[in-house]
């Protein structure tokens, strides 16, 4: 059986600072837990955030929303909320829907690359973003270097709307900032296959 990863997973892999961590990540979050994008922590959000994006809810249901949940939940909700709604109103969005996609290293290892929007902003440039919620933690960092991989995993697996002028994208919700690259800004697909490689050797020592 493949080792099966989503984008969300694959980015925090790529934040942790130090071997260790990511060991330790693998060990404990991916490997050795019963997570799943269905059932983790920030479904309900993700869920009303694509509703929003639909236009069945409104702002102010999403942002009620965030304010609705348990209180374990609260505090992380309404902040990535509201940095999602700035980021939206501050680029004058509209969202059109995406495709699935995926990335694969050879037979061992799939990774999901589906953006959860597609966006449009004024001056027609579109944007396939991945919507990164998680709570910053010590020993990671999210950075451009890091998010590099990702974003050239996206650009891989997501050709079809990438040559209809898409630039993948992910969305830092700790701060609502926009991480994109350029064509010339993406890694070599070797070191792509190597972080593959680095996820399959500690996977099969744990």
């Amino acid at each position: 059986m493949p080792i099966k990863l989503s984008l969300t997973q694959f980015i925090t892999f790529k934040s942790k600072v130090s071997t260790s961590a990511r060991i330790n990540y693998l060990r404990t979050q991916v490997k050795g837990s019963d997570y799943s994008p269905a059932i983790g922590y920030w479904r309900p959000l993700r869920s009303k955030i694509k509703q929003f994006a639909r236009g069945e809810i409104t702002e102010n249901q999403l942002q009620s929303f965030a304010y609705s949940v348990p209180e374990n939940k609260r505090k992380n909700y309404v902040k990535d909320t509201r940095n999602f709604l700035c980021f939206v109103q501050n680029y004058s969005l509209n969202f059109f829907e995406v495709n699935k996609a995926s990335w694969n290293f050879g037979d061992r290892l799939i990774i999901s690359a589906t953006p959860e929007l597609g966006v449009k902003n004024v001056n027609g440039e579109k944007y396939l973003i991945k919507n990164f919620y998680t709570v910053k933690k010590p020993d990671d960092k999210l950075i451009k270097r890091n998010i590099l991989p990702s974003l050239t995993l996206m650009q891989f697996a997501n050709q079809d709307t990438i040559k209809q002028g898409a630039t993948p994208a992910i969305l830092n919700l700790r701060n609502g900032k926009l991480i994109t690259a350029t064509p010339s800004d993406l890694i070599d697909p070797i070191e792509l296959e190597i972080d593959a490689q680095q996820i399959i050797d500690i996977w099969d020592k744990i």
